[in-house]
């Protein structure tokens, strides 16, 4: 009610505006027609000519537009209600600048253009200005100051007007890099990427060789043991070494391969041209287990983080049961960036408590768990949280923790963004589901529901 009642109040003073501008009909006509073919023709080029032929029309002025473009500084012709005239009378006079306010000039009188004030302003426009184009009108010392501020007011319509033009224009040219950007990303890097698979499979075969010759060459150092000790002792050492060297390339070949497996998880789903195409997540829903397919696989990326922050999380990757796994059909890539985004903040923000006993505790946890008729009769939920140690978010703060941007003060210490609670909660609720939380003294709990 408190912007349908600001808008109320606005109409009203216009209104009231408008009685005591007193305009005569023939310019409530040059008004509304000006209006109507701003929103009749597309473009701004055809903006520029309905801007100078409306005052030419009904009250027969001579008028120039000049615009001052997106991301610059420079002053270009646009229009001219009579563009019969000779070349000349399209240059920009030296008189011509921009000011704040009109001014009079010999008998012409110019007024700047100001856009609208919004967010949009400082990313669309170059710097701090609001000056966007400037108004001419020439044999001005022939009208009235009634007619001089009608002038005004007219201009201020087509400042609105050339805004929003160059703003969807913006748009569009923003659209087309976002849709090229895309179209790159698939061709030079998603594509690329699937080729490191290849790779993978072949280094593995490698090292898959390098323990077959060891098994052979133990063979062979068994048969030499009997026939010289000390080369015997000697190839041992040597292939003990090479033994700790073929492990450690075995586990650092599964890290990384596991880092590719996210990331080209990660990539394929997050820069999937329908996202861009349509402007939201579109979900490719497959079947999975929740935990065994996306939790499990998180918990395991930051199990070596939560370590290094006095964090067991073995207990909670070994008490889960198989059995006990529940299916969902979601987009597997977005699901398991959600889980990710949870993941990581436990390992960002959990910090050790006093409990009840006083005893000072540190803890994670993570569970699942089937909610029978959550999303109505026969339509069960499958529910996920993640629990961490710590102090409770304050409460004015809570409606606002999924907000884009939003950062509680205590964690400005810690590197983020505000973005990730957002993005857990579009994706959730794009599949369907709710995010929720919960906080008591001893700690914080982010949860989310998805259909079964």
């Amino acid at each position: 009610m408190d912007v349908f009642n600001a808008i109320l109040q606005r109409v009203e003073e216009k209104r009231e505006d408008y009685d005591t501008y007193g305009f005569e009909k023939l310019e409530m006509a040059a008004l509304n027609t000006f209006f109507d073919l701003a929103q009749e023709y597309d473009g701004l080029k055809n903006l520029y000519s309905v801007s100078v032929t409306v005052p030419r029309v009904y009250f027969g002025l001579r008028c120039k537009l000049y615009v001052v473009p997106p991301k610059g500084d420079t002053i270009e012709w646009a229009a001219n209600s009579h563009p019969d005239s000779s070349p000349a009378d399209n240059e920009l006079p030296d008189y011509v600048r921009i000011a704040d306010a009109p001014y009079q000039h010999g008998q012409a009188y110019v007024v700047p253009i100001h856009g609208k004030k919004t967010p949009a302003s400082h990313i669309l426009f170059h710097g701090s200005r609001d000056v966007i184009g400037i108004f001419e009108v020439a044999q001005a010392d022939q009208l009235t100051e009634a007619q001089l501020f009608f002038v005004q007011k007219y201009v201020n319509r087509i400042g609105y007007n050339l805004y929003n033009k160059f703003l969807a224009d913006q748009n569009i040219q923003h659209l087309k890099f976002i849709n090229n950007l895309v179209a790159d990303i698939e061709h030079n890097v998603i594509i690329p990427n699937i080729h490191y698979r290849y790779y993978f499979k072949k280094i593995r075969e490698y090292l898959n060789t390098n323990k077959e010759i060891e098994n052979e060459l133990n063979d062979v150092i068994d048969k030499l043991k009997s026939h010289d000790q000390s080369l015997y002792a000697k190839i041992s050492e040597t292939m003990e070494r090479m033994i700790v060297i073929n492990r450690a390339m075995f586990r650092d070949q599964e890290v990384i391969e596991q880092h590719y497996r996210h990331a080209s998880l990660f990539l394929e789903s997050l820069f999937r041209p329908d996202h861009f195409l349509f402007g939201e997540y579109i979900l490719k829903k497959t079947p999975c287990y929740l935990w065994q397919d996306i939790i499990l696989p998180q918990l395991e990326r930051y199990r070596n983080q939560f370590v290094k922050k006095g964090i067991d999380v073995s207990r909670i990757i070994k008490g889960h049961k198989v059995t006990e796994d529940l299916e969902v059909r979601v987009d597997k890539g977005l699901m398991a960036q959600v889980v990710a985004n949870l993941v990581s903040n436990a390992v960002k923000y959990t910090v050790s408590v006093v409990d009840a006993s006083g005893e000072r505790i540190k803890r994670v946890d993570c569970r699942t768990s089937l909610i029978e008729n959550f999303f109505g009769h026969g339509h069960h939920g499958v529910r996920l949280n993640v629990l961490t140690s710590g102090p409770p978010i304050e409460p004015d703060d809570v409606a606002r923790i999924f907000d884009e941007g939003f950062r509680l003060e205590q964690s400005e210490s810690v590197a983020g963004t505000g973005h990730g609670l957002h993005f857990v909660k579009n994706v959730v609720e794009v599949h369907g589901g709710v995010v929720g939380y919960n906080g008591d003294e001893l700690g914080n709990e982010f949860y989310f529901f998805v259909p079964a």
